[in-house]
């Protein structure tokens, strides 16, 4: 009976696949009538690889948006996989691939991967040229070498990675914060320090990795900060808890009907009194957003909270998925301090709990090809105390443009 089931439900999904699959197309159809068909007539081989790959990327974008009922199919296709027993749901792209572990948790298997020396070269490059005290931060990963999670033969080296990583940067002259080492000394568990069908860390741990930045700077750059009897301490922040809220990025790859159960959120604020200035800015550092108030005023988008799409990022709620530049002022510090965060999506929130002790913090998101151009010359004309590059390991060695300044 039970094989007479799965059978069934695999001919029903089938013929779902066709049916989506042949409207699909016929949207694509209509849609490719409206296609341009003026002939290029290339002038050197730059300009036919810039029209090529802008024709890709446009039937690329024609095809997301009128595949019909994307999300219905990415939903059945994972109820298929969880019927069928299956714990990997594979893709195109090596690195999200995702797994579910024997706790529930969604992972990306990450393969070994050579050091990017271009990478870690530019790194320091950058710190040499900026001649500034430089402080590189690792988040920690969200599937550590000791899991149980993962049966044996399956091998993931998110951890072999990120060791190499912090050698090679430790080698170049380029101080490094490995949170990894710390989360293993602590006997850090991945359901409490991560989302489970996200990739990120989760507020209460980007906070601990803000207690540990800050003891870092204290012992390693003798750097001090104001305001610590306070912000160091989370006893001091309100924590407001949202049950069974969202399903994360991972999660959004294999649809609400595969994972065990969607995700908490915690939004930790301050309960102490807190003035601020927040901007942000374009890739051309045009101001697009401002914002004065507490804390809570500035950082927290609460539309995002209270949106009953289960997936609606959350992990956006605070300070939004970034943007190319951004300056915080923190309007209770008096001592002038000023840094520099160069950063990817794991400085969110990271650095919101970090301006509880900065005066001034710049942002540059190297995500953005030209801030990733301009950035060298804006840090030297900040003149910051330090420059702190806070980012996932993974992205060193899957991101590469976003190392290319």
């Amino acid at each position: 009976m039970i094989y007479f089931k799965k059978y069934f439900l695999f001919c029903f999904l089938l013929l779902f696949l066709e049916f989506f699959g042949a409207t699909s197309y016929l949207n694509l159809m209509f849609v490719d009538k409206k296609i341009d068909n003026t002939k290029f007539i290339s002038k050197n081989i730059i300009d036919t690889d810039i029209y090529l790959k802008q024709k890709f990327a446009s039937f690329d974008r024609d095809f997301s948006e009128n595949f019909t009922h994307k999300l219905f199919f990415v939903e059945k296709y994972g109820y298929l996989q969880k019927i069928l027993g299956k714990n990997l749901v594979d893709d195109a792209m090596e690195q999200r691939r995702v797994y579910k572990g024997k706790n529930g948790m969604l992972y990306y298997i990450v393969s070994k991967k050579n050091i990017n020396d271009k990478a870690v070269n530019n790194i320091e490059k950058l710190k040499s040229e900026i001649n500034r005290p430089f402080l590189f931060v690792m988040p920690p990963n969200k599937h550590t070498i000791a899991s149980i999670n993962f049966p044996k033969g399956l091998l993931d080296y998110s951890t072999t990675n990120s060791n190499d990583l912090y050698k090679s940067l430790m080698e170049k002259g380029v101080l490094t914060l490995n949170l990894n080492e710390y989360y293993f000394k602590e006997k850090k568990d991945d359901l409490t320090s991560f989302y489970l069908n996200d990739t990120h860390w989760k507020n209460e741990t980007a906070f601990w990795g803000y207690q540990k930045t800050i003891d870092f700077l204290e012992k390693e750059l003798s750097y001090t900060v104001d305001n610590i009897n306070n912000s160091n301490n989370i006893s001091n922040y309100s924590l407001e808890k949202f049950k069974n809220i969202y399903i994360g990025s991972m999660g959004k790859r294999v649809g609400k009907d595969y994972i065990v159960k969607k995700d908490d959120y915690t939004l930790i604020t301050p309960a102490f009194n807190t003035s601020y200035s927040y901007k942000k800015y374009d890739d051309k550092y045009n101001i697009t957003f401002e914002k004065n108030g507490n804390f809570k005023d500035v950082f927290v988008n609460k539309d995002v909270l209270s949106d009953i799409d289960i997936y609606k990022d959350r992990y956006t709620a605070m300070m939004g998925y970034g943007s190319p530049y951004e300056i915080i002022n923190n309007k209770n510090i008096k001592n002038n301090s000023k840094i520099v965060l160069i950063k990817d999506s794991f400085a969110m929130p990271y650095s919101a709990y970090l301006s509880t002790n900065i005066g001034e913090i710049h942002m540059f998101d190297t995500r953005s090809e030209n801030i990733r151009k301009t950035m060298k010359e804006k840090i030297k004309a900040i003149n910051p105390d330090f420059v702190l590059f806070v980012c996932s390991p993974n992205s060193i060695f899957y991101f590469e443009d976003m190392f290319d300044f």
